[in-house]
């Protein structure tokens, strides 16, 4: 009788225990690859490319004056501005009985600005020749008048400053899409994350927590030591008893209740993300095909199953199977080839920037100089920017801008730099005055800062001045201030006072990420 009884005791302990919260946390882990091109050049040694524009650029391809495989031409079109028209809106006021006590109208000035682009793109190797067009728009609406002619005023004072502006804006970003496009194509692009996840048991009841996290940690230190220019074999090496726990723990749980298919669909997510990672696509969709079984997120399965068919296809293009191996990316175009010319004609030659960037600098009065920036100088914006300038022989001079002379500061690789007031810390000055720091994030909701190479600086809408997160209250009160900012938000406010985000730049751009999302 005590044998029985202490027989379904057991029974009904090992029961409970698997009963126990199955609560999946989402766990993020360092991945280094190649992204493949769609169309690639398969020998290396033919990965050239010559191009009209010092802004187009080719991952793990040499840049040479002539004789390239591709042949990239880029025609910009400059900008475009629409017809101006003055909006008229009616307003009303209402008493508490819903009387309309007052009516007004408010008018706003409105015009498109439309710019444009065409690269043609030549290949040498395949004969092919194409051009590919891209655009970019934008529609002034100004702030609200209450007459006609004060709308209409605004608008031709400002036209020429606000021309300008959208004029730099749109070029960025059109740039910006037209490298994307060709290497997304031709490219081999060298990428690096630690944003990639794997789904390990939180609750500490549950009788796999620790094991799980033990996987954890030891998986995360393995990923680290990944690297895009070296093979995956070592490293897949070390994932093996990883993998094999997982599995181990799949069939442990192989009942039908919802937590035992959680742990299911962990493990199984787990094994299909590793082996993605370790360029096995064929594994990655043998599991991805088992988490969508398991019916727990088939969504999960399904993109998995997604990703895995993509990068095989890559494969079979590529004609590879890996995305783990070197690439040379060097501009050819700047050696001199031709050694007779004399070293005092060389002297006599106007200076040239040896290293710059192109820049748009719109100033307070909206006056938008075109200029070049060191790019040694760039890790020095901040009170002050220094811009670089010819006059009608070439000559290169240095100008000085202050921070407060300065509305923003478009960069021609894509960084976007805004003055703003905040107490900074990492100088130890806690200046409050105003500097140029660079754009991470920017909406309706929350902006977020880089300053000074490391500091980090928050600032919401309707606030002039920003909060530089290296403050003590902000290092040792994170969870309670970030919460403040996402007052309108209960989710993320629940999010930040759990702790989920962290005082980093990761943890902060996930934060702001999550805030201008909520719905």
């Amino acid at each position: 009788m005590k044998i029985k009884l202490l027989l379904t005791f057991t029974l009904f302990c090992y029961a409970l225990s698997v009963a126990q919260s199955a609560k999946l946390d989402r766990k993020p882990f360092a991945v280094s690859y190649i992204k493949l091109p769609s169309s690639p050049i398969l020998d290396d040694s033919k990965r050239t490319y010559s191009t009209n524009s010092k802004f187009i650029h080719l991952q793990g391809f040499s840049k040479v004056k002539s004789g390239a495989s591709l042949d990239i031409t880029l025609d910009y079109h400059d900008i475009a501005v629409g017809e101006f028209e003055i909006r008229k809106e009616k307003r009303q006021q209402k008493d508490s009985d819903g009387n309309v006590t007052s009516t007004w109208y408010e008018y706003f000035a409105v015009v498109d600005y439309n710019s444009s682009a065409t690269i043609q793109v030549s290949n040498a190797l395949t004969g092919e020749n194409y051009k590919e067009d891209f655009y970019e728009t934008n529609t002034l609406t100004s702030s609200s008048y209450r007459n006609y002619e004060g709308a209409e005023k605004y608008f031709y004072d400002n036209r020429n400053g606000i021309r300008k502006r959208y004029r730099s804006e749109q070029w960025v970003r059109i740039i910006r899409r037209i490298r994307s496009f060709l290497n997304e194509t031709y490219g081999y692009i060298p990428y690096e994350t630690t944003n990639e996840n794997v789904l390990i048991l939180g609750s500490k009841k549950h009788p796999e927590f620790e094991a799980q996290q033990k996987a954890y940690e030891e998986l995360k230190g393995i990923f680290e030591r990944m690297k895009y220019t070296e093979p995956v074999d070592a490293i897949s090496l070390r994932l093996q008893p990883i993998l094999e726990s997982f599995e181990q723990t799949a069939n442990k749980y192989s009942g039908t209740k919802r937590k035992e298919r959680k742990v299911r669909h962990a493990c199984y997510y787990n094994i299909s993300k590793i082996h993605y990672y370790l360029d096995n696509p064929d594994k990655a969709k043998e599991y991805a095909k088992k988490i969508i079984e398991t019916d727990i997120s088939a969504s999960d399965g399904r993109s998995l199953l997604e990703k895995a068919d993509r990068l095989a296809a890559k494969f079979v293009v590529n004609e590879t199977d890996n995305r783990h191996f070197d690439i040379v990316t060097e501009d050819l175009t700047e050696i001199d080839i031709d050694e007779t010319i004399e070293e005092d004609t060389q002297k006599s030659m106007p200076e040239e920037p040896s290293d710059d960037i192109l820049a748009y600098l719109i100033t307070t009065s909206n006056d938008t100089i075109t200029t070049h920036i060191a790019t040694n100088d760039i890790a020095k914006i901040g009170y002050v920017v220094n811009v670089q300038t010819k006059d009608q022989n070439g000559a290169v001079y240095v100008n000085t801008y202050k921070a407060e002379e300065c509305k923003t500061l478009a960069l021609a690789n894509g960084d976007i730099y805004k003055t703003i007031g905040f107490d900074e810390v990492s100088t130890e000055t806690k200046l409050s005055h105003q500097k140029l720091a660079k754009v991470l994030h920017e909406s309706d909701q929350i902006e977020l800062f880089l300053y000074n190479q490391k500091e980090l600086v928050l600032r919401s809408p309707e606030n002039d001045k920003g909060t530089s997160t290296l403050k003590p209250d902000f290092i040792f009160g994170v969870n309670k201030k970030l919460a403040q900012y996402a007052t309108n938000c209960e989710e993320v406010a629940s999010r930040a006072n759990k702790g989920e985000f962290k005082n980093n730049q990761e943890g902060l751009l996930q934060f702001c990420n999550a805030l201008s999302n909520c719905n």
